[in-house]
C-alpha cells in the first residue's frame, strides 16, 4: 500500500470511530497514539477531502431555494433552474458544483440525439469529473459548438474536449477542424464551403441539448476582443459573455466590423430543445442577469450565491 493510501486508510479509520462510534477526540487519541489536536486535524482533513460528508436537512434553506429557483424561472423564462449549494471551501465548491453540473447535464440529455459542447474551464471540468464518476453510457452524437482558439488552455480547444467526452461517454464524436477567429470575411466565407463545416452546421440544426458556461467581461483568455471589435465593447458596456458572444446589462448582442468568428448562429442556438447555461461562483450577477436577458438559455446551473444576487 503507498504512502497516500496509508494515510487515507488512517483518516478513514479515525474518521469511522469519531462519527460512526461516536467516540470522543481524546478516547481517539489514546488508541491511535497521538494529540487531541492532531485528530481534530485529521477530522478536518478527511472532510476536506470529502471521505466524510455530513448532510443537514435544512427545511428551510431547501425552501428558500425552490422558491428562488422559480422566482427566477418565471422573471426570465427559463424552464428550468438548478441551484447548486455553495461551500465556503473554493476547491471543494469547484467539485461540487461540477458534479453538480454533471448529473444535471446527463438527467437533461437523456433519451435525445445531439449534445452540443461549449468550452470553458468549468465545462472541461465537467468532463473531467467524468472519471470520478459511474461511467455514462448514452447514444448519441456530441458536437462542438464553436472552433478551436489559438491558446494555450485546453479547455478552450473544443475538439479536444468532444474528444474526451466521447471517450468516456457512447457520444460519437464531430469535430470542427477550424479555428474560432478567421482572418477576415473572406476567409470565412471559403470555411462556409468546406464539407466539414457543412456536416457541423447541419448538426448545429438538429442540437437537442447544449451546454454553454456563461463567463464575465473582461475575462481571461481575452480572445482578441480588440482586433475583433475595437472599442464597441467598451464603449457598449460588454458585462459577459457565453462561446464569443458578447452582451450588454440588457441583453443585446454586440456587433463587432472585424468579428469574423465561426461559432452556431443565434437563430440556431435558440432553436435548440435545450440550452444550458453553466454559472460557477465567480460569475458577476451583471453577466448573469445580461446573459439570461438575451432569451438564449432555457435551463441554467447557478451557484447559490451567485443565485441570491440576481
Amino acid at each position: 500500500m503507498s504512502a497516500d493510501n496509508e494515510k487515507i486508510q488512517r483518516l478513514i479509520s479515525i474518521a469511522k470511530l469519531y462519527y460512526l462510534e461516536n467516540m470522543t477526540q481524546s478516547e481517539i487519541a489514546k488508541i491511535v497514539g497521538v494529540s487531541r489536536p492532531l485528530i481534530s486535524k485529521f477530522l478536518t482533513e478527511a472532510r476536506e477531502l470529502g471521505l466524510v460528508k455530513i448532510e443537514i436537512n435544512d427545511i428551510l434553506k431547501d425552501n428558500i431555494q425552490e422558491s428562488r429557483s422559480e422566482e427566477l424561472s418565471k422573471k426570465y423564462s427559463l424552464k428550468d433552474v438548478y441551484i447548486v449549494p455553495s461551500s465556503s471551501n473554493k476547491n471543494l465548491n469547484d467539485q461540487i458544483f461540477m458534479d453538480h453540473s454533471l448529473e444535471y447535464i446527463f438527467n437533461q440529455y437523456k433519451n435525445s440525439e445531439v449534445l452540443g459542447v461549449g468550452w470553458g474551464n468549468t465545462i472541461g471540468g465537467i468532463v473531467e469529473r467524468i472519471d470520478n464518476r459511474e461511467r455514462y453510457i448514452f447514444s448519441g452524437t456530441a458536437v462542438p459548438l464553436i472552433g478551436n482558439a489559438p491558446v494555450s488552455h485546453r479547455n478552450y480547444h473544443t475538439n479536444e474536449l468532444i474528444r474526451m467526452l466521447s471517450e468516456k461517454t457512447s457520444l460519437i464524436s464531430k469535430y470542427l477542424y477550424l479555428p474560432f477567429l478567421c482572418s477576415s470575411h473572406s476567409e470565412k466565407e471559403m470555411f462556409l464551403k468546406t464539407e466539414n463545416l457543412k456536416e457541423i452546421i447541419d448538426l448545429w440544426n438538429k442540437i437537442d441539448c447544449s451546454v454553454i458556461q456563461i463567463r464575465n467581461f473582461p475575462s481571461v483568455p481575452d480572445l482578441a476582443t480588440e482586433a475583433r471589435f475595437g472599442k464597441v465593447l467598451q464603449e457598449e458596456k460588454a458585462v459577459g459573455m457565453f462561446l464569443s458572444y458578447y452582451f450588454d446589462i440588457d441583453g443585446n448582442i454586440l456587433k463587432g466590423e472585424n468579428d469574423f468568428s465561426i461559432q452556431i448562429p443565434l437563430e440556431s442556438l435558440k432553436s435548440n430543445k435545450k440550452v444550458i447555461g453553466i454559472i460557477n461562483k465567480r460569475v458577476n450577477p451583471l453577466a448573469v442577469i445580461g446573459a439570461l436577458k438575451t432569451k438564449v438559455f432555457t435551463h441554467i446551473v447557478i451557484d447559490s450565491d451567485v443565485a441570491s444576487l440576481i
